[in-house]
């Protein structure tokens, strides 16, 4: 399991946290297109992989494993997994449906899971000789699709294709350029954690197309590209151990940047940074290493440190159905363990904990933001939801307290916004995040207005 790199379920569906939830189960190669003119009953072999699971039948989906896939996730290893998603999202009920797909020329199984507090896919994708070669357990595909705001008018801009970056890390990225006379200040978006594309997609929602058409509409020109843990997962993985933020986040933002600045339709003098959670979080750092940008967008970005955050949301989940009962609080304990060891960076060399390496933990320890951007000199909006319980008030409170007094930033607070910036009523949960929706126009009209008074 050396190579796990994303084990971020929450990351997947609320883009906020590092945390081992996401379950990457191979570092295993590309798997093979399967080319046999009689393809095996290929639902049946993903759905009995759930049952064993269900039945605590550890060793029997070992047996269906490829060379590599077996190697990377051993009986005990693939029990040690199950018991964190029982432990995190309530006991297996059934699985609701399953669906053969191919994707880029591979085969692969979604078989929708139910569990007590949610539903999950489990992706299984098979190898040329029907092995299983891969296992990620995904939020549960929604029937919901994504709708464009009605705030967006896509007549007034254009969309141009680029490629942030050069050499191996290069990246696909749209440009929104709005119609009419330029040049036009421009914003570029930084994702929260995860392998997220362009657009942020969770589930059915996609907040950076709303955030890039919405403010394009607005005669603003917006950039987004693919994150590279989404591009290059697998070389991403296999370089973990030394895998740090600035590798998953800050460099290639710092490149969106400098291609901006090469654009004719852009003013170089008004390029802007907008970072969702985590990339809010680090949108100081960004800041610090490149003195020329105009400002700072932090939407839901926490201040207090990664670990203390996945206790709190944990937490946060297990309780919501109004008790904690003794697996869950089995597994409660066992995060509290691991938090304790990432603040004392008790972590051996290999070793994985919450889905990263120890030099990833040690960097992100050691960072500061509201100090990083107590010490810029370039205007900051920090937005925040009410209804956000990845990054909470507190976070938002830690940005007031830290920045008290200091010149052109501001604050804005949506009380019924979610961490997507959604609007709804009621505890904000995971399956919030099955439902389409929109970042709200209110936010939109804010950001845009904020932009054209800087």
């Amino acid at each position: 399991m050396t190579k796990l790199f994303q084990m971020r379920f929450l990351l997947a569906i609320m883009g906020a946290l590092v945390l081992a939830l996401s379950l990457l189960f191979s570092n295993a190669p590309n798997p093979m297109p399967l080319t046999q003119t009689s393809t095996p009953d290929l639902e049946k072999i993903a759905r009995t992989v759930v049952n064993f699971l269900s039945e605590a039948k550890f060793e029997e989906p070992c047996g269906l494993f490829n060379k590599e896939m077996a190697a990377a996730m051993p009986p005990e290893k693939l029990q040690e997994v199950w018991n964190d998603i029982i432990g995190k999202f309530g006991e297996f009920e059934e699985i609701a449906k399953t669906k053969l797909t191919e994707e880029a020329g591979y085969r692969m199984v979604y078989v929708t899971c139910k569990f007590a507090k949610t539903s999950l896919d489990l992706k299984v994708v098979f190898d040329k000789e029907a092995k299983i070669a891969g296992l990620w357990f995904f939020p549960a595909q929604s029937e919901a699709t994504y709708k464009s705001p009605e705030y967006a008018n896509p007549e007034s801009f254009v969309e141009v294709e680029y490629v942030v970056g050069t050499g191996e890390w290069q990246l696909p990225a749209t440009l929104l350029v709005p119609k009419g006379k330029g040049p036009f200040p421009a914003v570029v978006l930084v994702h929260g954690s995860g392998p997220h594309d362009r657009d942020e997609t969770i589930g059915p929602n996609k907040p950076f197309k709303d955030l890039s058409w919405g403010l394009a509409s607005r005669g603003i020109a917006v950039l987004c590209y693919e994150k590279r843990t989404k591009q290059y997962a697998s070389k991403s993985a296999n370089m973990m151990e030394n895998f740090t933020v600035d590798d998953e986040t800050v460099n290639d933002a710092l490149a969106a940047v400098d291609l901006l600045r090469k654009v004719e339709e852009i003013r170089s003098d008004r390029i802007f940074i907008l970072g969702h959670s985590l990339g809010g979080m680090l949108a100081p750092r960004i800041a610090s290493q490149d003195e020329q940008l105009s400002g700072l967008i932090l939407l839901a970005a926490n201040t207090r440190s990664l670990p203390d955050m996945i206790i709190e949301q944990t937490e946060y989940l297990v309780s919501l159905d109004g008790e904690i009962n003794a697996v869950e609080a089995e597994y409660l304990e066992e995060i509290k363990k691991q938090v304790k060891r990432i603040k004392k960076l008790d972590i051996n060399e290999g070793e994985i904990v919450f889905g990263a390496a120890r030099v990833y933990w040690a960097d992100l320890m050691a960072y500061d933001p509201v100090k990083t951007a107590r010490d810029l000199a370039i205007p900051m909006l920090i937005i925040q939801g009410g209804r956000d319980y990845q990054v909470t008030m507190k976070d938002f409170e830690g940005w007031k307290e830290g920045l008290a007094g200091k010149d052109r930033v501001d604050f804005k607070f949506y009380p019924d916004l979610n961490h997507l910036f959604n609007s709804g009523t009621g505890k904000s949960t995971p399956t919030e995040y099955e439902k389409a929706g929109n970042v709200a126009q209110i936010v939109i009209e804010d950001i845009a207005k904020w932009i054209k008074n800087q």
